[in-house]
């Protein structure tokens, strides 16, 4: 029972680790640079929601948050219907309902526009290669800006729905930290790569905050003085990624590439 609790919740936040992780893979497939900003666009993206959601204003700097709001977390506004569900004996509220339906929807809709669309299809043609994109009329620095714009509204939308799972507070720019061991792990030029990479983190960062580290403290206590291991789940991803980097550098669906120097 606490298993298919930790997976439902694991995927709801991975949903959203995905969602995130696929801007950072967009940018990098048209421009070659990892944006290490992402984290703080989603920050960005939940303050101006909340702040729409209470007043409809814009803020839009880190500072200017901080000077308003403080470093205190912040209990967000209600946008999905209170209360929970009664699943297999479970209760999974709303909030993290609508936060993995809503991130895998987007994820999935993303990934279909990226392919089946004309617009998609330059995006591709752009990142492949950008001198042929040019012989054929493909602007390739617009398409550069788009997938900047595409790629700070996900990081937008995914702090949003971050917030609304755990609260607002500045930590959530923290998200960009996390979701760069996503790309790798999925591979830094797979937008699939991405999407299944945020789940298996989301699921392994839940099972490890709800029943390893309870046990692995347990253990301690018994056999030393130690009381606490503290947040072992945020070492989890770069423990994956570490081992990503020796078993396979390219990621689970990334290319190996070659380079003639």
């Amino acid at each position: 029972m606490l298993a298919l609790q930790l997976t439902i919740a694991g995927l709801a936040t991975g949903s959203v680790y995905a969602l995130i992780a696929l801007g950072i893979v967009l940018i990098y497939k048209c421009s070659g640079v990892v944006n290490f900003a992402q984290g703080a666009y989603a920050m960005l993206g939940a303050y101006i929601t909340y702040f729409l959601l209470r007043f409809g204003l814009l803020i839009f700097l880190r500072a200017v948050c901080l000077a308003i709001w403080g470093p205190d977390q912040i209990a967000f506004p209600q946008i999905f219907p209170a209360g929970a569900i009664d699943f297999a004996g479970i209760f999974i509220t709303y909030n993290y309902i609508a936060a993995f339906a809503l991130a895998s929807t987007l994820n999935v809709a993303f990934l279909c526009f990226y392919r089946f669309t004309s617009l998609g299809l330059m995006q591709r043609c752009a990142a492949d290669n950008s001198r042929a994109a040019l012989a054929i009329g493909i602007h390739v620095s617009n398409q550069v800006s788009i997938a900047w714009a595409a790629s700070a509204a996900l990081a937008g939308l995914g702090g949003t729905l971050l917030a609304t799972l755990g609260g607002l507070s500045l930590n959530i720019s923290d998200i960009g930290l996390i979701a760069f061991p996503v790309i790798v792990v999925g591979g830094l030029d797979s937008l699939a790569g991405a999407l299944i990479a945020g789940f298996l983190l989301g699921i392994l960062e839940a099972f490890t905050e709800g029943i390893l580290t309870p046990n692995l403290e347990e253990f301690l206590r018994s056999v030393s003085s130690i009381q606490s291991v503290g947040a072992l789940q945020q070492v989890i991803p770069y423990a994956l990624l570490v081992l990503m980097l020796l078993l396979r550098p390219q990621g689970i669906f990334g290319r190996r590439g070659t380079e003639r120097v």
